[in-house]
Formats: structure tokens, sequence, C-alpha cells
């Protein structure tokens, strides 16, 4: 239950590094290729990560969609709905090369009525394993919003600015621990 109380010990950290920020790119799974998504329960409890199970056989990789953005442009925030609300989660970054793909890959996920979900590799491995922060739920409330700038001088910085929004999450921070192949518009 998610109203049990439990300490938050830095002691627990075994001398890990922590550092912010999110790599220079994130992956759209699009519900297509999901069979499963549920709160993982550790000891009946449920904890901020994601079960999934991917569509196909039995040891199927998850499948998704990359998308590179500019380094040190990526960012997965919270923000608190209210008590017994959830929170909004937030991911963003900016695209400067591949703008072309990145309009139709816009249009695309616009479409989409949110049935997707975005992650953001942190950088780290647990367990052998690529840990991602996650926007979306399994309900597939995703919203997923552009804007383009030209920039005004040759110098400017320039590009499109992603935001994918879901406006309920039931952690202020989720994660699924796990590798994504990248599948090409071609395979489908």
């Amino acid at each position: 239950m998610a109203c049990n109380f439990n300490s938050v010990l830095k002691g627990n950290n075994e001398c890990k590094e922590n550092p912010a920020g999110v790599s220079n790119y994130c992956m759209v799974i699009p519900f297509d290729n999901i069979d499963e998504i549920k709160i993982k329960k550790v000891n009946e409890k449920e904890i901020n990560q994601y079960d999934i199970t991917p569509k196909g056989s039995a040891g199927a990789a998850l499948k998704g969609f990359r998308m590179d953005f500019k380094n040190q442009t990526g960012q997965v925030t919270s923000e608190d709905n209210g008590a017994g609300k959830g929170w909004t989660g937030t991911g963003t970054g900016r695209v400067e090369i591949g703008e072309d793909d990145m309009a139709v890959l816009s249009r695309t996920l616009s479409n989409l009525d949110g049935n997707f979900l975005v992650m953001f590799p942190t950088g780290n491995k647990v367990d052998g394993k690529t840990e991602w922060k996650v926007i979306g739920n399994p309900e597939g409330d995703c919203q997923f919003s552009t804007a383009a700038d030209s920039g005004a001088a040759r110098g400017d910085d320039h590009g499109t600015t992603f935001t994918v929004t879901c406006d309920y999450m039931k952690f202020d921070v989720v994660k699924y621990f796990g590798e994504i192949d990248q599948e090409d518009a071609s395979s489908n």
C-alpha cells in the first residue's frame, strides 16, 4: 500500500555516484509494443518502478524509437497535483540535428492519443540493466508538444524543443530497469 511510511536514508546509497541530468536521447515506446504495464511490487508493496511485458514471444525485448537531442537539454521533472492526486511528470529535450525527422515523429506522437511511454536513460546501470526515468502511465495519458525555433543569428541555439507530459503518475519519479531495442520504422 502506498500509504505506509518508510524511512529515507542517504546511507542506503552504498557509495554510488548520483549525478544530475539524463543522457542525450530518449526512447518512445508505443503501446503497440507492450502487452502489460504495471507498478512493480516488492514484498507486496508497490515501488516506483514499472514492470513491463513486451509484445511478442517469451523473452522478447522491449522495442522503441530513439529520439536524440542536444547534450544537456534533456530533463525529467515532476510536480505534485495536490493531496491524493498523484504527480504530473514532464520530459523535455531539444532536437537540433534531424529537424525533418523530428517533424514527422512529432506529428505521429501528436496523433497517437497518448498511447505511449517516453523513457530517458540516466546513464546508470543497476544489476547490469539500464536505468530509465519514465514519463507515462498504463492508461495512455501522455501529451506530446513541440516548439520549433530557427534562431535569429547563425550562432544561436535552434531546433525543436519537445515536451512530453503525463498528468497522472503514481510516484514523482517512476523508473524502468532493462534494455530497449531500437525499432526502425521500416520494420513495421
